[in-house]
This record gives C-alpha cells, sequence and structure tokens, in this order.
C-alpha cells in the first residue's frame, strides 16, 4: 500500500487524540489536521484516514465499497450485528430501505409541517415562563422526540423507558475497531434493553394496528414481505435512536452557532425562511454525525493511495464538510452559505433517509428561537458535551433571554 506524508505512528496518535474527552468541546483543529495529511494509512495498513470533500464523496458514493464490518480485516472477529440498514449492504439493505421509506416521501414531510410547528409553539411557550432554560430538554430534544413517537406510534408517556438506553446505544457508533472503548459493552447492553421493550410493544401492536410506520411494517412482515423478527427490531431501534437523538444533536449544536455568532442570529431572526439554509449551514459546520466506515472490496485509488480489499475506511464527514477547498472560509458559520450539498447525512446508497424531516424539524426549531426568543445569552461555563465523538452532542447548555415572542 502506497505511503502518505504522515507515518502510520502520527496517524494514530491524531486519531487518538481526536476519541480523546478533552477533545469532545471543540474537535475541528485535530480533524483539520486528519484532512490536512489525508488520506492517512494506520492499523497497520488495515485502516485508511479519509478526511478531505472530494475522497469523501469518492468512498460514500462508490457502488463496490461496503457497510459490514466483518467484511474488513480489523473487523473479522467482530461480533455478528442486528439486521441494522446502518451496517446492511444490497440486497438486503434495498428491500428494507425501500420498505421503510414509504414513511418519508415529500407528501408524508409535508403531511407533517403543522404537527411539527404546532409542537415549536408549544415549547416557545414553555420558555416563556422561564427566565433561564437548558436548551436540550426544553426545546432541542422535545421537538424530535413527539415527531418520533408519532411515527413509530410509541406513547410518549413511555419514552423515559427507553432514553436512558437509546443514548447509551449511540457509543456504538464510535466503532471499537477504530479506538477500543470499555463503554462499547454496556451500549451492546442498551441495544438488548431496546429490542425487549421493541418486542412487548410489537407484540402490544399487532393487536392494535394502527397507520404509524411501526403498524406498516408489522403488516407488511404478515403479508409475505420477506422481513425477518431480527431485521423489523433493527429497523426499530436504528428510527428510534436516530429519529431523536441526530435531530436533538442538530437543533442544539445549530442553538450554539447562533449564539456564539449574533450576527447569524440577527441575520436569521430577520429573514425566518433562511430556516433550510441555516440547518444545512448548522449541520455542515457542527455535524451530529461525525463519520462512518467504509469497506474496500476490490483494490481502489483515493488520492494516489492504493486501498486494497478488505481495508476499513474512516470516512470523516465533519473534516470534510470544513475543507476549505470546497467550502470557502469553511470555518465560518454563515445561515445565508446554502450549503446544502454538506456530508452531514452521509452521500450514495446509504444518504439519511429521513433527511427531508430532519431538515423540516431543525428549520422551524432554529427559525423560531432565532424569531421569537428575545436576547438570549448563553450561560457561561453551562455547555456540556455527551461523552460520544460519533455522535456529537450537548448534553445541558443553559440559556437566558428577555422573553419571547408568542404567535
Amino acid at each position: 500500500m502506497t505511503t502518505t506524508v504522515a507515518s502510520q505512528h502520527d496517524a494514530e496518535s491524531i486519531l487518538a487524540e481526536l476519541f480523546a474527552p478533552e477533545t469532545r468541546p471543540d474537535p475541528y483543529p485535530v480533524l483539520r489536521a486528519l484532512r490536512t495529511e489525508s488520506p492517512l494509512i494506520a492499523k497497520g495498513g488495515d485502516l485508511v484516514i479519509v478526511a478531505n470533500y472530494a475522497d469523501c464523496q469518492q468512498v460514500l458514493r462508490d457502488p463496490t465499497v461496503r457497510n459490514d464490518p466483518k467484511l474488513s480485516r480489523l473487523g473479522k472477529d467482530h461480533p455478528e450485528r442486528p439486521e441494522s440498514l446502518l451496517f446492511l449492504d444490497p440486497p438486503a439493505h434495498t428491500r428494507i430501505r425501500r420498505l421503510v421509506s414509504k414513511a418519508f416521501t415529500p407528501r408524508v414531510i409535508r403531511a407533517s409541517q403543522p404537527q411539527i410547528h404546532s409542537i415549536v409553539d408549544d415549547l416557545v411557550a414553555g420558555i416563556a415562563s422561564k427566565s433561564e432554560f437548558d436548551v436540550i430538554a426544553d426545546f432541542a430534544l422535545p421537538l424530535p422526540v413527539r415527531i418520533m413517537c408519532a411515527l413509530l406510534g410509541i406513547p410518549l408517556e413511555e419514552f423515559d423507558d427507553f432514553e436512558p438506553a437509546a443514548r447509551r446505544l449511540g457509543r456504538v457508533l464510535d466503532f471499537n475497531l477504530v479506538v477500543h472503548n470499555d463503554d462499547l459493552d454496556d451500549a451492546e447492553g442498551a441495544r438488548n434493553e431496546l429490542m425487549n421493550y421493541l418486542k412487548n410493544l410489537i407484540t402490544r401492536r399487532r393487536g392494535d394496528l394502527g397507520e404509524d410506520l411501526l403498524s406498516r411494517l408489522i403488516q407488511v412482515e404478515e403479508e409475505g414481505e420477506v422481513l425477518s423478527e431480527g431485521e423489523l427490531l433493527a429497523t426499530c431501534v436504528l428510527l428510534m435512536v436516530a429519529g431523536h437523538e441526530t435531530t436533538a444533536n442538530l437543533i442544539a449544536n445549530g442553538v450554539h452557532a447562533l449564539l456564539r455568532h449574533p450576527e447569524q442570529h440577527a441575520r436569521l431572526a430577520a429573514d425566518p425562511e433562511l430556516g433550510i439554509s441555516a440547518t444545512d449551514e448548522a449541520l455542515r459546520y457542527d455535524a451530529p454525525i461525525q463519520f462512518v466506515m467504509r469497506i474496500a472490496t476490490r483494490e481502489m485509488q483515493v488520492s494516489g493511495t492504493t486501498v486494497t480489499p478488505g481495508t476499513a475506511m474512516l470516512v470523516l464527514l465533519a473534516a470534510a464538510n470544513r475543507d476549505p477547498a470546497h467550502y470557502p472560509d469553511a470555518d465560518r458559520f454563515d445561515v445565508t452559505r446554502g450549503a446544502a450539498d454538506h456530508l452531514a447525512f452521509s452521500a450514495g446508497a446509504h444518504f439519511c433517509l429521513a433527511a427531508a424531516l430532519g431538515r423540516a424539524e431543525g428549520a422551524a426549531a432554529l427559525s423560531a428561537f432565532a424569531g421569537r426568543v428575545i436576547d438570549p445569552v448563553l450561560v457561561p461555563d453551562s455547555v456540556r458535551y455527551r461523552p460520544n465523538v460519533n455522535l456529537r452532542g450537548i448534553q445541558t447548555m443553559s440559556v437566558t433571554h428577555g422573553g419571547v415572542r408568542l404567535r
């Protein structure tokens, strides 16, 4: 395999720094260092780190590249995973994605808009009664939770039953193949807790089918489509976690960026129609999903580096999103940028199924925060990040304000 400018030792040292707890508040200097040397070789040639925009696009859109970690030399002894879309390849991925995608058609997203705006109105009204509020607990999290529960037909009052397990499960995406993390054993236990909750919910739902996605997937299974119980459970676990965690992180990261850039906050407040553009910029600037793993199945060239079959490729989406070769002044937050080609939703066959729904929720929330929360001020030292590296999100963030504008 062709060598790169940085030695394998250097690459692994920088990668370890990315996973270090002290890097959590601002990983972007480390990501910049990885992007500057990209692609880098690590793990004795079994891992290639890809961090610039063009190379990430190439890898994500290559139809011969796969997701199953067991296809890699690093993952040959990796335990079997449930049949999650995140780790499936065609034809199974194509079949399950086709079934689930019916819940995220443009018509469905348009129909969800009144509900999204109604929930945002309720949350803003709730903020009005508090001189200081927590952005995550009081604003960023409740919106996607309510939408996700409605989508899957989960009783909202049961959210607290599975939310802690969903949080812990997010650690799985930090990829033990890259940097060993003892917390991943706990994350696997959290998966089992969610599976047990869903088995109980599915049993209840079979006797009372509705119009929600879970009911439709149960009916699909019973009507002879090839959808195993394991696939049904794994798909619902993914939707439960991704359906609220990533969108809550998008909103929180976006609010944080607005608070740190008053001129951009003012622009969005003056023009709520910038909501989608501001959401895409928040996704680009501080992506809720920082990286994905892909596996080479053929010999391929990535910027002059030869990648052999079985090599794992760590695709650093967050680094690519700040590549100055693609985005001028890439470290500047600009709600008018219109960066709809960011990689926060990935690209290619695994482009996020719920991207349009996430954009709609993000636009409604960020526009409402900028336009209706009067004089918001970030409370000093109140920002605490979750331990997750890949599912990047804020745990607590307090804001004071001078009131809210109600509709």
